[in-house]
């Protein structure tokens, strides 16, 4: 038995030498396939990606400034503060004659626009609701004087331009106290079946009734003007028309960055499977969906396929998410798929109908669920050392 091992162990050094399966002048051969059908291998959640993030963009925080609030449970809250007009005392005084009576001084009507912001969310189509809307007045002097006229409140619905809502408020001497900063003249809340902001506060018919010596009666040089102001909030909801115009600002082509190395794995084929939750309530289409490759400068790879080349991904609320089970498959037309390094889509967002009248909460957003992976054609490791 001691004589017949080495002589099997000799045959077989001869036979693996004549065998080019053993031929190690070009270098070991360390190529090996695994699960040559197919393997699913879990994923792991992502999210959510609420507006909270989003709200956090520069650009976005430029655009917005402080106009957007938010209130205990996370439901955005447009609040703003504005001068709708001004006027110097000493302007007062200067073109009036006798200041040692009392005298009346007429102001020119005013019109403004109170609620810029929300204006521009209405044209998108989003609806604002529980609209409230305040108007005072200060006085910059030690002693009390009366004003008279009235505001005129009207709300255009700036896609149709008709008037949704127009109504005037008579005010006939208020007395403003003396060195009051703000003494309300109107606090109104419009109905939200009229769904647009207002676009028009006017002061019409405006007089000042002011007392004698009003050059004795400023309290200081550095308040004299008499200035009314307006304070306007909202919640926003989505609005059945509601669309985000995402080519006006540039975003409608969008590239998203991720890191996927598959590369050294040589795959022809990979499905991913996924559910996307949305509590927003707006629905999301990507199309025309490319996989783009490279570290440095990404660039779209003609070679791989990704189907299928359009998502409608569904909106939802925050009790009720939008549940949007999605299928990616990735083939390499030719060899294997390369690193991933980016998902290139041509992006629309819009208000979905099951869900128009949702307000928007900092809390909403998108997360993935169930995510999961199918190998096919094997995962192949190694190659010549």
């Amino acid at each position: 038995m001691r004589k017949t091992i080495p002589f099997f162990l000799f045959l077989l050094l001869v036979t693996a030498c004549d065998n080019k399966l053993y031929d190690i002048e070009d270098g070991l051969n360390g190529e090996m396939t695994l699960f040559e059908e197919e393997i699913s291998v879990p994923l792991g959640n992502t999210g959510p990606f609420t507006l909270e993030l989003a709200m956090q963009d520069k650009m976005i925080k430029t655009l917005l400034g402080d106009a957007i609030n938010t209130e205990d449970d996370g439901t955005i809250l447009c609040r703003l503060e504005e001068p709708l007009f001004k006027m110097s005392a000493y302007e007062i005084i200067a073109k009036t004659k006798d200041l040692s009576k009392p005298f009346s001084y007429p102001v020119d009507n005013k019109s403004y626009a109170p609620s810029t912001i929300a204006n521009l969310l209405q044209t998108f189509g989003f609806a604002t609701v529980d609209q409230k809307l305040n108007i005072f007045v200060n006085n910059p002097l030690s002693t009390t004087y009366t004003l008279g006229g009235s505001l005129r409140v009207a709300c255009q619905n700036t896609k149709t331009f008709t008037w949704a809502y127009d109504q005037s408020f008579p005010l006939a001497d208020i007395t403003v106290k003396s060195s009051s900063s703000d003494t309300r003249l109107l606090s109104l809340e419009i109905p939200d079946t009229v769904q647009c902001t207002p676009s028009t506060v006017e002061l019409k018919d405006w007089c000042f009734n002011l007392p004698a010596n009003m050059d004795k009666e400023l309290k200081s040089f550095s308040r004299t003007e008499f200035i009314f102001t307006s304070r306007f909030s909202c919640h926003i909801a989505a609005g059945k028309n509601a669309e985000i115009p995402l080519a006006l600002f540039g975003m409608s082509k969008q590239t998203f960055k991720f890191n996927l190395p598959i590369a050294s794995y040589k795959l022809k084929e990979v499905e991913v499977s996924f559910v996307l939750e949305n509590t927003l309530p707006l629905q999301a289409t990507l199309a025309d969906i490319q996989l783009m490759t490279g570290k440095e400068t990404l660039k779209m790879d003609e070679n791989l396929l990704v189907t299928p080349g359009t998502i409608v991904i569904k909106g939802g609320s925050t009790e009720t998410p939008g549940i949007t089970p999605i299928t990616l498959n990735i083939k390499a037309l030719e060899g294997s798929i390369p690193d991933i390094s980016g998902l290139f889509v041509d992006l629309a967002i819009k208000s979905d109908p099951d869900f128009s009248e949702t307000r928007l909460s900092l809390k909403q957003g998108v997360s993935v669920r169930s995510a999961s992976a199918t190998l096919r054609g094997g995962i192949t490791f190694g190659g010549n050392e």
